[in-house]
This record gives structure tokens, C-alpha cells and sequence, in this order.
């Protein structure tokens, strides 16, 4: 049975909007359960307790978890005590259900389609996790590692087995030496060992030649984000944090999509 090509668009994005809630739990979870004291399996703090309000603790009715349109209803405020919901809710989902449409529309329902949605969709995760909390789980950056290993071994132009495994290496390296020697100039750490994991998934991922231009695309976007703080007042000092994984993570995409700004490196 075939579908209209609209309809199988649509269908393609209504998958993207759910999935892009679960991306919201996981956003929220993930963190929670990496910092509680209690020791709890991930799968069981993802799982348990059903959606409720962070604010008054009330169970979440299924009516309140439709993607974009329960926000949008509910005006962005808890149906309960009508605390503000943050506009990340929407947003994720929104570029989940993105995500969705440009890989089936790059690769059509094939291995490669799953392998880069899955890419994606950690990336997305990533990013907001890294945004609010300043964590990079090793739950996400080691799949993520694995998955462009079987990438590379699946398809492997252009990025081979060996060049995926030198990437990873250089990504982890590049970071890590430059860390070290931050940290013996200052005495702290410039980057975590999540930056760390993450640059060496991405180097596994488009290989060792590629490093290099999203560490200088990514410190420049991470730059934009300082000077941006700083123009809404947000007062700066060198003390103060800044998630790089984003700025890596934006710089990513930019090459994926823009292949052509290679040239300028």
C-alpha cells in the first residue's frame, strides 16, 4: 500500500511531533537523574512518574501533552496552577518534527534515513540539555559514537572505518590537550569531558578533516552568544559558564548543510 506523497509527509511529521515530546521528557529527565542521589536506572527514570507539572506536581491528562497544539490551547501556562510552560516545549518538537521531514526528504525510507535521524535527534537532545544544565550525558555522546562507527561500516564514502575511528580520536584530542593547557594557565578546566566526547562523536561521524573547522566555527558562534549576553546587560567575567556543546553542535549543521564554507577554512 502506497501513500500520496503529501500524505506520507504528513505522516512523516505527525511522527516527528511525538517523538519530539518524548526529546522533551528526555530533555527534562535525563539531567534529573544524573544528579539525584538516588540510584535509579535511566530506563526507570525516563519512564517513571507519567508527565506531571514541575510547579504543582499534578499528573499531566493526555489532552495536555498533544505537541504544539496543548501549548499553544493552554497558552504556554499549566492547566492546573498556571505556571508559565517554557517555550522550549514547543520549540523542541517543532524542530523534531523538522528533523523528520528533511531526513525522509534527503534519504527516503532507508537505513542511511534512520542512521541520520537517529544523529539528529541526539544532537537536538544534546544541545538542550547542554543549554539549561551545562551536562553532556554520556547516555547520548557514546551512542552517538557507535551509531556513526555502524555508519561508517554501512556506508563508508565518505568516511570509512579507519577515518571514523582517526576522527574520534582527533575530536576527543583536539579538545582535550587544549583543555590541559587552559587549565594549567588558569588552574581550571575550560571544557568538559562532555565537550570532549562530543567533539570525538562528531569527528566519528564527518572524520579527522573536519575538526578543525568546527572548533573555529563553533568558538566564533560561542562568541556571538557572549556578545549577545552581554548586549542584553547580562553582566560577563571569566568565571562565568558557557555550553559549548551548542556552539558545536550549530556549527555541525552549518557544514552539513553548507559544505561550501569549507572553502573559508
Amino acid at each position: 500500500m502506497t501513500f500520496p506523497p503529501s500524505l506520507t509527509y504528513l505522516i512523516v511529521l505527525i511522527f516527528g511531533l511525538i517523538l519530539g515530546s518524548f526529546f522533551n521528557v528526555l530533555i527534562h529527565r535525563i539531567p534529573k537523574s544524573i544528579q539525584s542521589a538516588k540510584k535509579k536506572s535511566l530506563f526507570s527514570a525516563i519512564s517513571f512518574p507519567k508527565s506531571y507539572c514541575p510547579k504543582c506536581k499534578k499528573s499531566l491528562l493526555i489532552r495536555h501533552n498533544l505537541p504544539i497544539i496543548s501549548w499553544l490551547f493552554l497558552l504556554g501556562k499549566c492547566y492546573f496552577c498556571k505556571a508559565k510552560i517554557t517555550i522550549r516545549y514547543p520549540l523542541v518538537e517543532l524542530l523534531s518534527a523538522f528533523i523528520f521531514l528533511f531526513c525522509f526528504w534527503q534519504y527516503g525510507v532507508t537505513t542511511e534515513f534512520f542512521l541520520w535521524l537517529i544523529f539528529f535527534s541526539i544532537l537536538l537532545i544534546l544541545f538542550f540539555i547542554d543549554l539549561e544544565t551545562f551536562f553532556l550525558p554520556d547516555c547520548l555522546t557514546i551512542p552517538l559514537m557507535l551509531v556513526g562507527i555502524l555508519k561508517s561500516l554501512l556506508y563508508p564514502f565518505p568516511i570509512d572505518l579507519i577515518n571514523a575511528i582517526l576522527g574520534g580520536l582527533v575530536g576527543f584530542f583536539a579538545l582535550f590537550i587544549t583543555n590541559a593547557i587552559y587549565k594549567f594557565w588558569r588552574g581550571v578546566d575550560g571544557f568538559g569531558f562532555g565537550d570532549f566526547k562530543l567533539l570525538a562523536a562528531l569527528g566519528v561521524w564527518f572524520g579527522a578533516a573536519l575538526i578543525i573547522p568546527i572548533i573555529v566555527l563553533g568558538a566564533l558562534i560561542a562568541l556571538l552568544m557572549v556578545g549577545l549576553l552581554s548586549l542584553v546587560g547580562r553582566k560577563l567575567n571569566l568565571q562565568m559558564m558557557i555550553p559549548f556543546g551548542p556552539a558545536l553542535i550549530t556549527a555541525t549543521i552549518i557544514i552539513y548543510l553548507n559544505p561550501d564554507i569549507l572553502l573559508s577554512f
